[in-house]
C-alpha cells in the first residue's frame, strides 16, 4: 500500500548556500510560454480571484487566475479590465523624489486615487494622505518597501506590453474558452477537482487545439494521471497538482478520496522525470499550502510555482465580502464545491453544467489582512530565506534539494516549545 506525505510530514535538510537569502532567484514558469517574477498564483476562487487581484498580482511578477463563477461573457470582461489596467508596480504606491513639493505630491496622489506614497530620501520616508485610510496605506506603502529590499517588482507583460492574465475554464465549454482566448487571457486553467477522466481530457485535448492561449490541465493527484494526461493533451502547457487539501475543502471527508498536494507534486515530477520534460511543463502545487515554508517545500518537490487561495483571501483585492466580528476584521472564504458556490454558478451562467450534485467544499471567514502587497511581501521574505537552508539558489536549483521524514517527536521539537507562551 503506498503511503502519502503530506506538508507537514517532511522538513527542508539544510544545504550548501551559495549565495545570501536575499540574493536567491525567484523567476519561475506558471506555463510553458508564460514567465512569472514570483513563483505565485492566486486560485480562481469566487472569494479570491477577479480583476482587481489578478492586476495587483500581475503588476509585482505574480499571476490571477479568474475564476468562472460567472457568465463567460463576464469572465471575459474581466480579464479584457486586467489587459488594459496600468502596468507600473508603482500604481500600489506612488514613488517621489526628496525635492517634490509636499503640494504637488498629495496633488498627484489625489488625481491617482492612491492613498500613500514612498519619498525616496535616505532613509526613505512614506507620506500618507489624510483623505485616504491612513492605516491601511501606511501599512501598503510599509509592505511595499519591505518587498523592495527582497526583489525588485517587474510586472508581468505579454508581447503587446499589457498585464499577464490567467482564467479558468471548465473541460466542457469550449465556447467560454475561445471567449476568454479572445479576450486575451494568457493561461487557461482547467477547473475540475478530479481532471483524470476520459471525457474531461478528451474534450480539454479539442480546446488545447483550438485556443492560443496556454492550457494548464488539473486538478490530477497521481503519476498516471500525469503521463495520462500528456499522453492524451497533445498542447499541454502545465500542470495543476493536488486533490483535497485545500483548507475550505472536504473532498477527502465526503468521498474518502484524497491526494494532498505534496504528494501529487512528487508523483507528477516522477512521470515527467520518466518523459524526459520534468521542467518544460511546469508543475503547479495546488492547495494546502499556509505559508512560505509550504511553498518552499513544494518546489523542492518538483513544482514551478505555487496557487494559493485561502493565503490571498484575506486580501482588501480578494472579492470575499469584509465581516466585522466583535473587534477583528474577517474575509468571505469558501471552496468553489460549496452549495453557495454551486448556486452562484448555475444562477450565473446557463450553460453551466453540474457534474455532481454533492457538496465537497465549506464557507467560512479568514482573517482581513490588508493589502496583497503585504502578502506577497510576506511571502517572498520567508521564500527566499527556506530555500536558503535548502542551498537553493533559483527555483530550477530548488529541484536538487532534499526534504525528510519527520517523526513525531520532531514535529514537536521543530515548534517553539518548553515556554509558556
Amino acid at each position: 500500500m503506498r503511503e502519502y506525505l503530506t506538508f507537514d510530514d517532511v522538513a527542508i535538510a539544510p544545504g550548501l548556500a551559495t549565495v545570501e537569502p536575499s540574493e536567491v532567484e525567484l523567476t519561475t514558469k506558471a506555463s510553458k510560454n508564460v514567465e512569472l517574477y514570483l513563483p505565485f498564483l492566486s486560485s480562481p476562487m469566487d472569494t479570491v480571484t477577479e480583476w482587481r487581484m489578478a492586476a495587483s498580482l500581475a503588476r509585482l511578477g505574480a499571476l490571477g487566475v479568474i475564476h468562472r463563477n460567472m457568465s463567460a461573457e463576464s469572465q471575459a470582461l474581466q480579464v479584457k479590465m486586467v489587459k488594459s489596467a496600468p502596468q507600473s508596480p508603482w500604481l500600489e504606491v506612488l514613488k517621489a523624489k526628496e525635492d517634490e513639493p509636499l503640494d504637488s505630491l498629495l496633488f498627484r496622489m489625489e488625481e491617482a486615487g492612491i492613498g500613500a506614497a514612498i519619498v525616496f530620501s535616505s532613509p526613505p520616508t512614506i507620506v500618507v494622505s489624510s483623505a485616504a485610510d491612513q492605516e491601511f496605506w501606511f501599512h501598503k506603502a510599509s509592505a511595499f518597501l519591505s518587498l523592495l529590499r527582497e526583489h525588485k517588482p517587474l510586472p508581468l507583460l505579454d508581447e503587446e506590453g499589457r498585464l499577464r492574465v490567467g482564467a479558468a475554464i471548465s473541460p466542457f465549454d469550449e465556447r467560454r474558452a475561445k471567449l476568454l482566448d479572445g479576450a486575451g487571457a494568457d493561461v487557461l486553467v482547467l477547473d475540475v477537482a478530479h481532471a483524470h477522466n476520459v471525457n474531461v481530457l478528451s474534450s480539454v485535448a479539442r480546446i488545447a487545439k483550438e485556443v492560443r492561449a496556454d492550457v494548464v490541465v488539473g486538478n490530477l493527484g497521481s503519476r498516471s494521471g500525469v503521463l495520462d494526461a500528456v499522453a492524451r493533451v497533445e498542447n499541454i502547457a502545465g500542470l495543476r497538482m493536488g486533490i483535497g487539501s485545500g483548507s475550505i475543502c472536504s473532498t477527502a471527508e465526503v468521498t474518502g478520496a484524497f491526494a494532498p498536494t505534496l504528494t501529487a507534486v512528487m508523483e507528477a515530477r516522477k512521470a515527467l522525470e520518466e518523459l524526459g520534460v520534468h521542467g518544460k511543463i511546469p508543475i503547479i502545487a495546488d492547495g494546502g499550502m499556509r505559508g512560505a515554508g509550504d511553498v518552499a517545500k513544494a518546489l523542492i518537490a518538483g513544482a514551478s510555482a505555487a496557487m494559493l487561495g485561502r493565503v490571498f483571501a484575506g486580501a482588501e483585492e480578494a472579492p470575499g465580502a469584509k465581516i466585522r466580528v466583535g473587534s477583528r476584521v474577517y474575509k468571505q472564504y469558501r471552496g468553489m464545491a460549496s452549495r453557495g458556490a454551486m448556486e452562484r454558478r448555475f444562477a450565473e451562467d446557463r450553460y453551466a453544467r453540474p457534474s455532481k450534485s454533492i457538496e465537497e467544499g465549506v464557507e467560512g471567514l479568514v482573517p482581513y489582512r490588508g493589502s496583497v502587497v503585504a502578502i506577497l511581501a510576506e511571502l517572498v521574505s520567508g521564500l527566499k530565506a527556506a530555500l536558503g537552508y535548502a542551498g537553493a539558489h533559483s527555483i530550477e536549483s530548488a529541484w536538487r534539494g532534499e526534504l525528510v521524514r519527520v517523526t513525531a517527536a520532531a514535529k514537536e521539537e521543530q515548534r517553539p516549545h518548553d515556554i509558556l507562551l
